[in-house]
């Protein structure tokens, strides 16, 4: 492979069916705030997962490394799995009652117009602006996969979430997400050393794309607890800590760890997570047999 990809295995698209017809509004059926924590995931994918995906479109031409091209190719395609597979989730979410147009709304404009291809509709004409936003986009991306990579170890560790009585069909698309996501984890960093490695650029892109993704993590969560008409409150973050606790959802202190480690210059993705597990967990997933 190449000197930025350090794994041997071929990196498969996949595209699981998941059957929502059952899957109750609270899928963890006696934590309906965790629940909706976790269900955060549907509305939030999609137009993230659509913008890594024209970012490495944009980049392709200019990638000389075919080996390094050819795993680009594929992180496209798990990406846009990904993108429909949640996009079937809000469907449903929003099948049972929350509205999350306005949510989506946002969330596309944050992810065509204000950081995408032509950053806040304007068109940029100059070649040098062009490379540079194209290298600064790849910058965040990467930044974003660090975050999906450590999220995906998590959900396929988590014995609180997978002990716990829940709709199986739900659980399978986080796990399904996950494994994948730490499958592909050193894709996008590779893409970025490859056309920019420039570690000031690595660095504020970082800091720009873990607030983001926070701020917008929980005004999803606040969006789906308040028009969930069987929850008695609003989101409270006693709420969150006590489901932390119980490893339904993710730590901060693992989040924030992780997000510290970002910023060494020699972090590599591999570092985080296993892709054996990851594998071991697709390779074994029913809906792909």
């Amino acid at each position: 492979m190449s000197g930025l990809i350090k794994e041997t295995h071929t990196i498969v698209p996949r595209r699981p069916v998941f059957d929502f017809a059952e899957t109750p509004s609270h899928w963890i059926y006696d934590d309906p705030m965790a629940t909706q924590m976790l269900n955060l995931i549907n509305p939030i994918t999609p137009a993230p997962e659509r913008w890594f995906c024209q970012t490495f479109r944009d980049a392709l031409p200019f990638v000389q490394d075919e080996q390094l091209k050819a795993v680009a190719m594929a992180f496209i395609k798990q990406e846009g799995a990904h993108s429909y597979g949640h996009t079937l989730g809000t469907r449903h979410i929003e099948a049972l009652g929350i509205d999350l147009s306005r949510y989506t709304e946002m969330m596309n404009w944050i992810f065509n117009d204000m950081i995408g291809p032509k950053p806040f509709g304007y068109e940029l004409k100059h070649p040098r602006l062009k490379s540079t936003w194209l290298t600064t986009r790849l910058a965040m991306v990467a930044a974003a996969e660090h975050l999906t990579g450590v999220l995906g170890h998590w959900v396929l560790n988590a014995e609180g979430l997978q002990t716990a009585p829940v709709n199986l069909q739900m659980l399978r698309l986080l796990q399904w997400h996950g494994a994948e996501e730490v499958e592909h984890r050193e894709v996008a960093d590779a893409m970025f050393r490859h056309l920019s490695n420039n570690i000031l650029l690595r660095t504020g892109a970082a800091v720009f794309t873990f607030p983001l993704f926070i701020v917008l993590a929980y005004i999803a969560v606040e969006n789906l607890v308040q028009q969930d008409p069987q929850l008695p409150h609003r989101f409270r973050f006693k709420d969150y800590f006590r489901a932390a606790r119980q490893d339904r959802v993710p730590r901060a202190g693992y989040m924030i760890r992780a997000c510290i480690r970002y910023f060494n210059p020699k972090h590599s993705p591999l570092n985080e997570g296993s892709t054996e597990q990851a594998l071991a967990y697709l390779n074994n997933m029913p809906e792909f047999k």
